[in-house]
């Protein structure tokens, strides 16, 4: 059961137009491609989609969708930045078949701020010396928006959910083996499991050379296990080759700490299926 739902096309910072993708998914025998380009921020940025762009990104996917549609299942969605107290009405905005929401800035509306979470060191350093170098804090106040933005809104997906980690490379910046990470996390992870938003586990950052593990940790992932959170495996890919990218490695790791389905996208539903043979659960 070939599947990915985390896809950036040139709508946004992805390579290549959308059909490239699909051609990739069809010559790896995926079912089902789904693209989630960035949607777009209320302020400049360089790798999101401006708004003008919206409604033609709509009406590609749609029609890649009705032009593929026997041959495979191509689905529309976005991934939506959510800052506290503003979600630009995007995830109520059009017909996307699901939507990824994501933590990627922190937003100091009084200042008119938006501090990067998941951009370069020098970026997150810089989101670091807005809460005084205080890196409990800073990751304090990103799990906070994650767990409100699965209550307020309860977004399909939840992406890539420990990206916090991404510049804390060698624990330069803080240790997941701290008692008071663990419990920020496993606190979150609560929330999530009474959300019915699914998590996705998200290769991403080892395909950009960032991270040796996806995201989220193999601990966290254990703890996921255990609260019977459910998940679907995604490659963030940014790329055609990269639409599976390190998936053999993470349906093992998955198996390996309690996880034995997953959860995909067909027939316009989401369902359950076997991470060993790809067939439908239940």
């Amino acid at each position: 059961m070939a599947t990915n739902y985390h896809t950036h096309c040139y709508f946004c910072d992805g390579q290549q137009e959308p059909e490239a993708f699909i051609q990739a998914a069809l010559a790896k025998g995926f079912q089902a491609l789904g693209f989630s380009s960035h949607a777009p921020v209320p302020f400049d940025c360089d790798w999101t989609m401006p708004a003008d762009r919206a409604q033609r990104y709509y009406t590609t996917i749609n029609a890649l969708k009705i032009k593929y549609q026997n041959q495979i299942e191509v689905y529309q969605g976005l991934e939506i930045d959510y800052f506290s107290n503003n979600t630009h009405n995007l995830f109520a905005q059009y017909q996307w078949d699901y939507c990824i929401g994501s933590i990627h800035f922190i937003a100091d509306f009084e200042r008119q701020q938006y501090l990067s979470i998941d951009g370069s060191k020098a970026d997150f350093e810089q989101t670091l010396d807005y809460f005084q170098g205080e890196i409990q804090e800073f990751v304090t106040e990103y799990y906070r928006l994650v767990r409100e933005m699965v209550t307020e809104v309860q977004p399909t997906i939840i992406g890539h959910f420990d990206i916090i980690k991404k510049n804390n490379q060698n624990e330069q910046f803080f240790s997941e083996r701290e008692k008071w990470y663990q419990r920020i996390v496993l606190e979150t992870l609560k929330v999530i499991a009474d959300s019915g938003s699914i998590l996705e586990v998200n290769t991403g950052g080892i395909l950009r050379g960032y991270l040796s593990e996806p995201y989220p940790s193999p601990w966290i992932l254990r703890e996921c296990s255990k609260l019977k959170i459910p998940i679907v495996l995604n490659s963030d890919a940014h790329s055609p080759e990269m639409i599976d990218g390190w998936f053999d490695e993470a349906k093992a790791l998955l198996r390996e700490v309690g996880y034995q389905e997953q959860q995909v996208l067909l027939n316009s539903k989401w369902t359950t299926v076997s991470l060993e043979t790809g067939k439908v659960g239940r």
